[in-house]
């Protein structure tokens, strides 16, 4: 059994610079031994926000999930308060199973591809440099069909 993925709470502090990414800033407590005082400590993360429903100052939880790219490793899994326009205005945050949906329906056309190009190199269609890649990509459709 895997264990439930950790759950953030953080404030958007930059939205609309990056393509479905927001910048979410995360606070906690930090012990400082010698002054035997608490001190917040801030930790920022760039998070999936798919359907770019997010905007800055918004209050948000994340949690990792699977890796999306290089630097982005948590995902939105809900609003919990706006900041501007109102929930119902903008598009809906994808749910867990939503997500695992549209990665799916992403990963099968990838394969399909994938198995395309391979059956097409196996019939000889690619011979090598002598053909434009829209020439290719048309035998390569031809064959698929």
């Amino acid at each position: 059994m895997t264990p439930q993925p950790k759950v953030l709470c953080g404030v958007v502090v930059s939205a609309g610079k990056m393509m479905r990414a927001v910048k979410v800033r995360t606070a906690k407590q930090t012990y400082n031994s010698f002054l035997k005082k608490h001190f917040l400590t801030y930790n920022s993360y760039l998070v999936s926000d798919p359907n770019d429903s997010l905007r800055t100052g918004d209050v948000v939880k994340i949690t990792n999930e699977k890796r999306v790219s290089r630097h982005i490793k948590h995902v939105v899994t809900e609003i919990v308060a706006p900041w501007g326009p109102a929930i119902e205005e903008r598009p809906k945050v994808l749910s867990a199973e939503e997500r695992y949906e549209k990665w799916r329906i992403r990963k099968e056309a990838k394969n399909l591809r994938k198995a395309a190009r391979l059956s097409a190199e196996v019939q000889g269609v690619n011979d090598g440099a002598s053909m434009e890649a829209g020439e290719v990509r048309e035998k390569v459709a031809a064959t698929v069909r």
